[in-house]
């Protein structure tokens, strides 16, 4: 009697298979045969589900997207804003291997989306969602005191999205050179210089 087969469960193998020779070897190299080779299945079972690479690599790009948005998703909001904020950004800065693997994969069909509008779509949506969570943080930051004020909101929102992306585009390009332990240095800093100036305790009084 033939074995069923999960088709969800199958295409997801396959877009995974995709994810790890991309983070390990880059996007030119996940051909359909490495991709096959990588989930253990022969090239006629990758046709079965995928009708082209290209139907494939969308595919696999918008899975990665899913993993993330639900990682994001079980995030608690309990406790302070800035609390809340760093939640989010130990989750979705690459800190651990599923985060560094999901950088990879990014910054590899970033790149490609300026030149394959079949990718256009959805670099338009994790561009969105980047900055909606960043203008998330400073508004919730701004809204408990913890901006010094007269900052702009919109420069901040440009400034956490510049030192984000930053630190993850480091991270993907020479990860020896950026490890968590920096990262986390440099975001708590950022946030630290965003509170409002503490007043000096008070001296002496006068003639003592």
């Amino acid at each position: 009697m033939p074995r069923h087969v999960d088709h969800d469960q199958r295409r997801r193998q396959v877009a995974e298979a995709l994810w790890r020779v991309v983070a390990r070897e880059g996007l030119e190299r996940a051909t359909v045969r490495a991709v096959a080779t990588e989930a253990g299945l022969s090239l006629g079972a990758i046709s079965h589900y995928f009708g082209s690479q290209e139907e494939l690599q969308r595919y696999a790009l918008r899975l990665v997207d899913e993993r993330d948005a639900a990682r994001l998703a079980a995030i608690s909001h309990e406790g302070t804003a800035r609390e809340v904020v760093e939640r989010y950004l130990w989750a979705l800065l690459p800190l651990d291997e599923e985060s560094r693997q999901s950088n990879a994969i990014y910054y590899a069909f970033m790149a490609r989306a300026r030149v394959v509008p079949a990718f256009r779509e959805i670099a338009a949506t994790v561009n969105d969602e980047i900055t909606d969570l960043c203008r998330s943080g400073i508004e919730g930051l701004a809204g408990e005191g913890g901006i010094a004020p007269g900052r702009d909101v919109e420069t901040l929102v440009a400034e956490f999205r510049a030192l984000t992306e930053g630190l993850s585009f480091r991270a993907a390009m020479w990860p020896d050179q950026t490890p968590p332990e920096l990262i986390r240095a440099v975001v708590t800093g950022w946030l630290d210089a965003l509170l409002p100036a503490q007043a000096p305790p008070p001296g002496p009084p006068p003639g003592d």
